[in-house]
């Protein structure tokens, strides 16, 4: 709740101001950018969970408010936050957004052709699972490395996701491919797991060395609800995560 109201005294603060972005549709950061088509006026969803990484290319300042010219993969496009320190050339991280298009900027003497209003923009490093690669999109290496070890007792990852709170505090075994790898963040790497069939991965946090692509097995502590702060929340996740062999 006090996240929207936040967002929601952020954007009274745009509107509020000619020269700001005033408004904005829910979670349209996933989307292409759009022409000069009018957009609904709302909030974000509760459901907006992907975390974006952007480059920054350029920055502008105002005296309460932050814009910056990101990359994202190969698109560029801007985003404004309340006023922060930032540096070009350095990569931040970022969840959900609102849209405004077409916004003249009378601090700037300019138009923004698209603009998102960001809640939190943070330091790739300060990210829970850390800097991400370009791309989020991993393909599928599956034949390429040997199939996960044969473990008893193997919780399939659709039962955690379908019953998270009856497995949290638990100590279960999984196995599946690993699609993403963040190694030596926080003391820990960060290995996301996925499923033949299910869409959903897990993340793990572990002191082993693995492989993007690798089928593998672990064993560790379900977390359900974890909340590692500056808005980075995991409905579940398997902390101190040792490998099966």
């Amino acid at each position: 709740m006090f996240k929207y109201i936040f967002i929601a005294v952020m954007v009274f603060g745009l509107i509020s101001c000619d020269s700001k972005p005033k408004l904005v549709s829910p979670n349209a950061i996933n989307q292409p950018a759009p022409g000069s088509q009018k957009q609904e006026n709302s909030m974000p969803s509760a459901d907006d969970q992907e975390v974006h990484q952007v480059e920054a290319n350029e920055i502008l300042h105002t005296e309460r408010y932050t814009y910056l010219n990101v990359t994202e993969g190969k698109r560029k496009f801007w985003i404004a936050t309340a006023k922060m320190d930032a540096e070009k050339g350095k990569k931040y991280m970022y969840r959900g957004g609102l849209l405004k298009v077409n916004f003249e900027s009378q601090d700037f003497k300019r138009t923004f052709d698209t603009i998102y209003l960001v809640q939190q923009v943070i330091d790739s490093q300060q990210h829970p699972s850390g800097d991400m690669p370009a791309s989020t999109e991993t393909t599928s290496q599956s034949g390429k490395f040997a199939p996960a070890p044969k473990i008893e007792g193997v919780v399939k990852l659709s039962a955690l996701f379908s019953n998270m709170a009856k497995y949290n505090g638990k100590t279960v075994k999984v196995t599946g491919e690993v699609i993403k790898v963040n190694n030596g963040i926080m003391g820990r790497n960060w290995v996301h797991i996925r499923e033949k069939g299910n869409e959903k991965d897990l993340t793990i946090t572990t002191n082993d060395v693995i492989q993007l692509g690798e089928n593998v097995a672990f064993e560790g502590k379900i977390a359900h609800k974890k909340d590692f702060g500056s808005g980075y929340f995991y409905d579940l996740i398997m902390e101190e995560g040792k490998r099966l062999k």
